[in-house]
């Protein structure tokens, strides 16, 4: 994947959509993209040790829920934090130590968290401290701060990854787990560690999104899971593990944020959304297939 889709995306937009390039709506976008780039940045761990994460979403509703049902920030901040682990450590063992699949184990970790999310806060609303909307509303320097959150996240997972031994035994396990293994590499302890990063990004990128509306949703982050894996696949990252940059997850993220944008702007129904995410990572799997076999 290349910058080009992104860039023809922008073109379109500004051409086709008069209120594409709004402040209203250049606010909107950045925002919903910060949102899944911070997310897709954790796909891109576990998709590097062959695995996915479908529960994502659901970790960055109840992180939100936490948040906006108490008083004290920080509070909220911490739970959040300690669930995001906790569901990664649980993910991780499963898959890793128990040896169940990482869409069946995912997928029931998601669905746990979506009734607990329920149980929290029944229906959006709650309360977010002013103080912690201003880390995501407005500038700082003149920069706007959402660019300032993609820039600290992508900056971490660069150095976890290329500046770390816990990166290069990512890239080892992914790329060819029993050689890794045969070569000392715990590849099991990476996977749980892959596992647990992916559900801290959730929860930095759900309180993010949480702090930007000012409230809790139940439902935030239903859509975020497919959009991360289809991000992921977009951007070049191999679903079967070993292969995947940081860049590529910016223009997977950035040109699925741009389609979804185009669909509100354009009024077509937002049930389509999902079915866009689907036909997307459908086309992005065939193309990383056709590569493989050489076509």
């Amino acid at each position: 994947m290349t910058l080009a889709l992104p860039v023809l995306l922008i073109v379109f937009l500004s051409l086709a959509a008069s209120n594409f390039l709004a402040a209203q709506n250049l606010t909107n976008v950045t925002g919903q993209i910060t949102a899944l780039l911070i997310v897709t940045l954790g796909q891109m761990l576990v998709a590097l040790v062959a695995g996915i994460d479908l529960s994502v979403g659901s970790v960055m509703s109840l992180a939100g829920c936490l948040i906006a049902t108490q008083a004290d920030p920080f509070t909220g901040t911490v739970l959040a934090l300690l669930m995001g682990l906790c569901v990664g450590l649980v993910n991780g063992l499963g898959i890793a130590i128990a040896g169940i699949h990482p869409l069946i184990m995912t997928l029931a970790t998601m669905t746990f968290l979506q009734g607990l999310a329920y149980l929290v806060l029944p229906i959006p609303g709650g309360q977010v401290a002013p103080a912690l909307g201003q880390l995501v509303n407005g500038t700082a320097a003149g920069v706007p701060l959402p660019l300032l959150w993609c820039a600290a996240c992508m900056l971490a997972v660069y150095v976890l990854l290329h500046r770390s031994r816990l990166g290069l035994h990512i890239f080892a396990v992914g790329a060819q787990a029993r050689s890794a293994h045969l070569n000392g590499v715990q590849s099991r302890t990476v996977v749980v560690a892959a596992y647990v990063l992916c559900s801290l990004l959730a929860v930095v990128a759900g309180i993010y999104l949480t702090a930007r509306v000012s409230a809790g949703d139940p439902t935030m982050g239903a859509a975020f899971g497919l959009e991360s894996v289809a991000a992921v696949a977009l951007g070049g990252v191999q679903l079967t593990g070993g292969v995947g940059s940081i860049l590529g997850v910016v223009i997977g993220a950035l040109s699925l944020g741009l389609i979804t944008n185009g669909i509100n702007l354009f009024g077509i129904s937002p049930f389509l959304r999902g079915a866009v995410t689907g036909l997307l990572l459908l086309l992005a799997v065939c193309s990383q297939r056709r590569k493989v076999v050489g076509l």
